[in-house]
């Protein structure tokens, strides 16, 4: 309660050191906790991509074109449903499997994932359909609000069948009015019987954002000349890394015979003497490396990455959102200590010990600290709330994220991401404050009192 007091009477004397220091810990933690947010719902397992720590994706068939050891070039594509049943679907490498039209990972609406609802004569609802198969309901686990999945059943014998999300469900039936069992009519005039309801994912988890499913057998996309090219990807769940590897090395084996064949074709003009290899596994990455990397390499999916240029990346936005506001904060506290050596001189003359004095300082620093955190807090999770389409469209595809992308509870209201963002600056904060509380009271007495106020 001592130190407590004398933190209160200092903050009354000195309110201009004590309102610098608050605004300057508070604008910290706001920058760090809306950096923190925008990872957290980039990286964390939340509704419906609860096994992110777990998922895999493959988004291309990449074939290089190389000359005396040097790359010329290189294309990519995406995999056809024969693909996916001839390479992924007989492996018993992974726990789920599932072709999406989604460019899976990437945090990027794909044009194939665009169709049009008729409601009306002459009205049509745009919506974002997948195609795809049960296991995708068992990667991305939605609530089922009515209904049932896709099923194997649905997808193998080519039923025109489809699940919707509620907030699609209430715009083309009604609010209200039960989905499940009614018919949608799609642009091209085929018309789908809803099996089942979810609830809806937010624009901020585009993999998952869906409002219409339906079985992939009910569309091919393979190309004529190269019957494994299509429009999927193919998005999967392991159990562990030897699972994962145990998958790479089938997948390699495939890519080395397909490089022999000759079966997958390139756009790449070729010199004489080039040769072309093909590869599965390239752009094959679990989820946080794969968001970390297209962070870096701003959604190129042929641009080769490596961790060392994902590590500076990433250091350095830590270094601008913490490290230079805690700079700022230890000249303003060096500043202070400097005017308050000839204090401390006196206090030590009376016999006021060294530790006692430094934790003094420590206990300002930790009250003015407090304050500043809730401020930061609270000015975060405003700022994300009610700027959520300025702020998240510079980090998110604006296309997914719509006009008012939904931010909910789980991805603001996380404890962890605050203790994790409030600790760092507070050692940060700390330490700014303890190095030139500790350099001052290192000096003689007589010299600190000898200094000029």
């Amino acid at each position: 309660m001592k130190h407590i007091r004398q933190v209160l009477l200092m903050m009354r004397e000195e309110k201009l050191f004590s309102s610098i220091h608050i605004a300057g810990t508070a604008m910290a933690l706001a920058f760090t906790m809306v950096m923190a947010v925008v990872y957290y719902i980039k990286l964390a397992p939340i509704y419906p991509e609860v096994n992110r720590p777990r998922t895999v994706y493959f988004n291309m068939i990449e074939v290089r074109v190389e000359k005396d050891g040097k790359a010329q070039g290189a294309t990519g594509y995406c995999f056809s449903e024969k693909a996916f049943e001839e390479w992924f679907l007989p492996s018993k490498n992974y726990e789920y499997c599932a072709p999406t039209l989604a460019m899976a990972g990437s945090g990027i609406v794909s044009s194939y994932d665009k169709e049009c609802a008729v409601k009306g004569k002459d009205e049509y609802i745009e919506t974002i359909t997948n195609y795809t198969n049960a296991d995708f309901f068992k990667i991305y686990q939605y609530d089922f609000l009515e209904g049932r999945p896709l099923t194997e059943q649905d997808v193998e014998n080519h039923e025109k069948v489809c699940v919707v999300s509620h907030d699609f469900a209430e715009q083309y039936f009604g609010r209200g009015v039960s989905a499940v069992g009614k018919m949608v009519e799609t642009e091209n005039r085929e018309a789908v019987r809803v099996v089942g309801v979810v609830r809806g994912s937010s624009g901020l988890t585009p993999d998952s954002y869906i409002q219409v499913f339906k079985p992939y057998t009910l569309r091919v996309t393979a190309h004529s000349d190269n019957p494994y090219c299509g429009s999927y990807g193919i998005v999967l769940t392991v159990k562990d890394g030897k699972q994962l590897q145990a998958l790479k090395r089938e997948l390699d084996e495939i890519a080395a015979r397909l490089t022999q064949s000759g079966e997958i074709h390139t756009s790449n003009w070729m010199e004489e003497g080039a040769t072309k290899a093909v590869h599965l596994t390239s752009a094959m990455e679990t989820h946080p490396m794969h968001t970390l990397r297209n962070e870096c390499s701003n959604g190129s999916l042929l641009e080769d990455v490596s961790s060392w240029q994902v590590v500076k990346h990433y250091a350095g936005l830590l270094f601008v959102l913490l490290f230079v506001p805690a700079l700022n904060l230890c000249g303003i506290v060096a500043g202070r200590m400097e005017r308050r050596t000839a204090e401390m001189a006196v206090r030590k003359t009376f016999g006021a010990r060294r530790s006692t004095l430094l934790w003094q300082v420590v206990a300002e620093n930790l009250v003015l600290t407090g304050i500043g955190g809730f401020i930061g807090l609270v000015a975060a999770w405003l700022s994300i709330y009610v700027f959520r389409v300025e702020l998240l469209g510079m980090f998110f595809d604006s296309s997914a994220i719509g006009a008012s992308p939904i931010v909910t509870g789980e991805m603001l209201f996380a404890p962890l991401l605050f203790v994790g963002a409030f600790a760092a600056i507070l050692i940060i904060n700390l330490l700014s404050a303890l190095l030139p509380a500790w350099l001052s009271l290192r000096k003689p007495i007589v010299e600190s009192m000898m200094e000029k106020r």
